[in-house]
């Protein structure tokens, strides 16, 4: 028998407020997935992908149908409270609140029986076993005491809870557990094929709702199948392809075809009028500049389009200092233009540092660790670099961020090769890792 879903209602990655700083994933894998599964439970948390994406209907049947939830309080995000605002509506009892030491609660929640967990310094949560067993004990009792939890039916005791059957919960469980299921097959997919298959089970079992959707999408962009990811896009519903992150993906793809594509230019600068500027907009954007000086060159145009790259960059990682993807490209531009260029002694070191945030909070992503090991070529030292390649091997990437690495090492190496850096062995594991390598050595 298939244990009974949880789902669990919180931020994202490394989030701070008034100085203070919580590393929400590193909270999620040792406290709270740990205690839902020991409760004997089924541990449901969307996809931060997802989640950018706003993908309502999945979303709102694990809040509205899931029989248990734990929901993070912590820093009072709007999401996690609009979220648990819909769940406290129609679910009387079995949901779960916690936040980290420290915060306050807003004033309708005071009253609220939240555990608190403390954390440290960094952000990362301490004392484990015994937030994990007092968490352990909460849903334990959840299960077996049907006690209202939830401050609307508390106050109104006659309310009655909404009648969820017309809301399709009697397939419920089963939709969950086939889209996890096939999203799974989708997360390890390695080639063009068993992603083709993936879909035929797909369309076998219903269709594709939102959250396969996305997820068919980065499959389709860790296997550079940019065509694919076009032609996927265009046949979205229209509240899917107006979504931030969906037409990112897209003018990233555009690009890909057409390297300093104008279509994508302007879709991403549409995009920041209208969604505002983000890390990955701007770094996109950054990208199409990029290509652009690629093919340009050494003549006026290329230097002002190299500015224009590096400028574009710049903003994008001043924009969220915690992202440091727009950040290592502009060292990377600058350092290929003079590597004695003063702005690296400033931005090299913030860059280093956001990097190692990220992998201090348990980031285990490829971009941290080849991050890390660019910017050890930049300081010409080759162990470092060695190591860091070894760490970011070791995630298992896709064909598209091996190759994207493997570019910029040749970049670097033409440009300015060091007589000490390790370039053959860097070079020829990138090209084992990248798996199709390109026919040239280009960018």
């Amino acid at each position: 028998m298939n244990a009974p879903l949880c789902f669990v209602l919180m931020p994202f990655r490394t989030k701070s407020e008034a100085g203070v700083t919580v590393e929400f994933d590193e909270v999620y894998r040792r406290i709270l997935e740990p205690a839902v599964t020991a409760a004997g439970l089924t541990c449901l948390r969307a996809d931060e992908d997802q989640v950018a994406a706003v993908i309502h209907k999945s979303m709102f049947e694990r809040i509205l149908l899931c029989p248990f939830a734990v929901a993070d309080l912590t820093m009072a995000n709007a999401n996690v409270f609009y979220e648990l605002g819909i769940r406290h509506a129609v679910r009387p009892w079995s949901t779960i609140l916690v936040c980290a030491r420290g915060f306050r609660l807003p004033f309708d929640l005071m009253p609220a029986p939240v555990l608190r967990y403390p954390i440290d310094e960094r952000g990362g949560p301490v004392d484990d076993d015994a937030v994990r067993a007092e968490l352990i004990t909460r849903l334990t009792r959840a299960r077996a005491d049907e006690s209202t939890d939830s401050p609307l039916f508390d106050l109104f005791d006659t309310l009655g809870a909404p009648d969820t059957s017309r809301l399709g919960r009697e397939g419920f469980e089963a939709r969950v557990r086939t889209t996890e299921t096939l999203q799974q097959r989708l997360r390890v997919a390695r080639t063009v094929a068993e992603v083709a298959r993936a879909r035929v089970d797909v369309d076998a079992a219903g269709g594709s709702d939102d959250a396969i959707a996305i997820e068919l999408l980065m499959v389709y962009r860790r296997l550079r199948q940019w065509q694919a990811m076009v032609d996927l896009i265009a046949g979205f519903p229209r509240h899917l392809r107006g979504n931030t992150l969906v037409r990112e993906q897209d003018a990233l793809a555009r690009n890909r075809l057409d390297p300093g594509s104008p279509a994508a230019e302007l879709a991403l600068e549409q995009l920041c009028r209208d969604a505002g500027p983000s890390a990955e907009t701007l770094g996109l954007l950054g990208r199409v500049y990029k290509d652009r000086w690629l093919a340009a060159g050494s003549s006026p145009r290329g230097r002002g389009l190299l500015n224009k790259a590096i400028a574009t960059y710049q903003r994008g990682f001043e924009t969220d200092w915690r992202d440091p993807y727009p950040g290592i490209n502009a060292v990377h531009l600058i350092w290929l233009t003079d590597p004695r260029d003063e702005r690296l002694g400033e931005l090299m070191p913030v860059v280093e540092y956001s990097t190692r945030r990220r992998i201090a909070g348990g980031s285990d992503d490829y971009w941290d660790y080849a991050t890390m090991m660019e910017l050890a070529i930049y300081r010409d030292d080759s162990a470092a670099a060695l190591d860091w390649l070894e760490r970011a091997l070791a995630t298992d990437p896709g064909p598209m961020e091996a190759e994207s690495t493997l570019h910029t090492v040749l970049r670097v190496r033409d440009h300015r090769p060091s007589p000490t850096m390790a370039w053959d062995i860097l070079i020829a594991a990138l090209r084992e890792a990248a798996a199709d390598p390109p026919t040239k050595d280009g960018p």
